[in-house]
């Protein structure tokens, strides 16, 4: 046997070197030390003991669907929480840095207990889930989150006072969160020095805005929409990029808006509030503005001129406010616009002939409401007053197919200042309303069989006449067709029925004649839709058609059971007669080959031989084997 012996001071240091080796290895986990480096060697980082047991409190506050959290556990094979689903931890220390579980059908309630070890979060992202986050009003986390993702999550009724600690937070969304409170004054007038984005909208949030005009230079996107707000606008920042304050009961004039003046604003929506008085003339700040829409105010007087240098400007929304004089010429200069509603205002004048080539990429254009006279200028395709342009199929955007998707808007906005606005679907769909314009005995034009992509056709109340194109068609993407109290005659088109994709048509009070086309999507819709056209006959409406027997109400129930009768003994002669010729067909072709070819008889009944030979020998065995087995047994 070896012995090692240490002598001396150095061997002394030696060995307490050695010990104090292991010590720490033992001890690193706690010490927050590890030993990969890099997100090569990420599947070998150890979080540490503490905020690992502190995620798994969570995990029992949790309801969890589809087995999202699988992988979090306490046994050796998922103890390593860096390695968990939605955990992500830094790759120098083994801190969890974020925790990213959004739509991860997730339920139940969490607690403040529950984050108190996780001093290093920064990320919180749990939105569009079924989470409630009870957390006490004094509670102040250990950790200052960068971004807060909390959408659909339970926060309210009050107001999460916990963000108000957050100073470094440049991300905060707590939409459709419950929230039924006023906006703390003092913390929305000072909000976070590297603030980007503040979303509340959705919400229940009451009472008045304070001012924000002091927000720092990068904060940039404030969402408010769908809430009970009111008052005058605040003063907001000169730098906003996106700026929604829609469905709440904001009033008051719009002049606060000019503050906005840094250039960078490309998003605005205060649609649907209480705001009134004249549009200010200072749209020159706003270069950039993508989205305009004032809908569903009190606004009033005429359009100012500074409008017209909106040249990037895609979407313009007026729609139900009291705007008066001409059609806005400066309009014309907006070469970017797709999607326009001037509807419901007090516009007069003639339409202008310049709108199809000045404006270009124009997809939805909505003039219903307004105080527009003469008739749809005949510069533009040289027709005849009172009738609808058969140049419709000159709108490009909806007569030629592009992506499978008919929505004008569906996607991200980049912000100019590098600030990022999730837009989602803004405007859904293309369509023509011509309603209530009152065109004198025109025809509809065939030519709109050329708008592929058109989804909503709106030609009610008006005096057209003539049939339905039979090209109608054509319009596959065709999702509602009303062409209601006007004076169509003759059939419906057959082709008609080829509308896979209608759920909304409308054809009353015409003079529509002949049967109703068969097929389920006509047949779908109830007889109110199709009232008022007295020469119309099938279903869904009660009215039959000549042609079709319309036999006593008792006879159908008789003519009935002697159909199902006749078809019944019709049945039974097949049946018998295919059994019968079956039986023929196997009994002679196996005892007729055996008559007919003897060397097929001989073997045939040497294989019968030899079958008996072998039942009868396997039968002497297994008795002789039970006999002998039963004798021994004794």
């Amino acid at each position: 046997m070896t012995v090692i012996t240490f002598t001396g001071g150095s061997s002394l240091k030696l060995l307490q070197a050695i010990v104090f080796l292991m010590l720490l290895l033992h001890l690193r986990p706690a010490l927050g030390f590890i030993s990969s480096v890099g997100d090569a060697d990420s599947d070998n980082i150890r979080c540490l003991d503490g905020e690992r047991q502190a995620l798994l409190k969570p995990k029992k506050g949790f309801l969890v669907a589809y087995g999202n959290l699988s992988s979090w556990g306490s046994g050796d094979e998922t103890k390593h929480c860096c390695n968990w689903k939605g955990v992500h931890c830094s790759n120098q220390t083994g801190h969890v840095l974020e925790l990213r579980l959004g739509f991860s059908y997730l339920g139940g309630v969490i607690s403040e207990a529950k984050f108190s070890n996780l001093s290093k979060l920064r990320h919180l992202q749990l939105s569009d889930n079924s989470l409630t986050l009870e957390f006490d009003f004094n509670w102040a986390p250990p950790f200052q989150l960068d971004e807060i993702y909390l959408r659909s999550c339970k926060l309210g009724p009050t107001f999460p006072n916990w963000i108000l600690t957050q100073s470094n937070v440049t991300t905060i969304d707590i939409s459709h969160a419950e929230i039924s409170d006023t906006i703390p004054t003092e913390w929305f007038s000072n909000l976070p020095p590297k603030l980007v984005l503040l979303n509340l909208s959705c919400n229940q949030v009451h009472g008045l805005l304070p001012n924000v005009s002091k927000m720092p230079l990068n904060a940039h996107t404030i969402d408010l929409n769908a809430n009970h707000l009111e008052g005058p606008l605040p003063l907001f920042s000169t730098n906003l990029s996106s700026l929604s304050l829609s469905k709440n009961q904001f009033s008051g004039s719009l002049t606060p808006l000019c503050k906005i003046n840094g250039g960078l604003l490309g998003f605005l929506d205060l649609s649907d509030n209480l705001f009134s008085g004249a549009l200010p003339n200072c749209f020159m700040h706003w270069p950039n503005l993508f989205i305009l829409n004032l809908a569903g105010n009190n606004l009033s007087g005429e359009v100012p001129s500074s409008l017209g240098l909106l040249s990037m400007l895609v979407t313009l929304s007026l729609r139900n406010n009291n705007f008066s004089g001409d059609f806005p010429l400066s309009l014309k200069n907006c070469s970017s616009l797709k999607f326009m509603d001037l509807g419901n205002n007090k516009f007069s004048g003639k339409v202008p002939a310049w709108i199809v080539e000045g404006l270009p990429q124009l997809i939805v254009l909505i003039l219903r409401s307004n105080k527009f006279n003469g008739s749809i200028p005949w510069h533009i395709c040289q027709l005849k007053s009172g009738t609808i342009p058969q140049c419709l199929n000159n709108f490009t955007a909806m007569a030629h197919k592009g992506k499978s998707s008919s929505n004008l808007f569906d996607g991200d906005y980049l912000g100019t200042a590098g600030g990022y606005v999730c837009m989602g679907i803004y405007v859904d769909s293309a369509m023509v309303v011509l309603k209530g314009s009152e065109y004198e005995y025109g025809k509809l034009p065939s030519e709109i069989s050329s708008l592929l992509e058109l989804v909503v056709l709106n030609v009610s109340k008006n005096n057209l006449i003539g049939e339905i194109p039979q090209m109608i068609s054509q319009l596959k993407q065709l999702e509602s067709l009303d062409m209601s109290w006007n004076r169509f005659s003759r059939e419906i088109p057959s082709s008609m029925s080829e509308l896979q994709f209608l759920s909304h048509l409308d054809l009353p009070y015409n003079n529509l004649s002949g049967k109703i086309p068969s097929s389920t999507q006509l047949q779908g819709f109830d007889a109110t839709h199709f009232i008022g056209n007295w020469a119309l006959c099938g279903l869904p409406i009660t009215q039959k058609c000549p042609s079709e027997e319309t036999p006593s109400q008792s006879e159908p129930t008789d003519d009935g059971s002697k159909d199902v009768e006749k078809d019944k003994d019709e049945f039974k002669k097949w049946f018998y007669a295919g059994a019968g010729l079956g039986y023929i067909v196997s009994f002679w072709s196996v005892c007729g080959s055996l008559l007919l070819k003897q060397s097929w008889r001989h073997a045939y009944f040497l294989l019968l031989d030899s079958l008996k030979d072998w039942i009868y020998a396997t039968m002497v065995v297994n008795k002789a084997r039970l006999w002998k087995k039963f004798q021994n047994q004794g």
